[in-house]
């Protein structure tokens, strides 16, 4: 099932433009409370649910383990009422942790 069918309510237009793009890189740029971790946590969660990524193949950077937890629990949770099982483990994690394992 499209996410974008299923939450449409809860993007706005150009938020779901974001989450409907499935090739390449993207950047959002926009002010504080704006929907910036939500467009990234459904963007994630509709690459998976339309086959384009699987959970294992994902990495989300954030900059708090506070954000780093929200936004693996976001994801998790839009996957479950999706009805997507997550077996694999994304890479959900803190810039400094992703640069304490890359250079170890």
């Amino acid at each position: 099932m499209s996410i974008l069918k299923k939450f449409a309510d809860e993007l706005n237009e150009r938020q779901s433009e974001a989450v409907a793009a499935m090739h390449g890189p993207l950047l959002i740029l926009a002010g504080a409370g704006s929907g910036k971790t939500r467009v990234l946590t459904y963007r994630i969660a509709n690459l998976i649910a339309q086959g384009e990524a699987t959970a294992d193949q994902i990495l989300a950077v954030t900059f708090t383990n506070k954000s780093r937890a929200e936004m693996e629990h976001r994801i998790i949770k839009l996957l479950r009422e999706l009805g997507i099982p997550v077996f694999d483990r994304m890479w959900v994690s803190t810039f400094h942790s992703i640069c304490a394992r890359v250079s170890a």
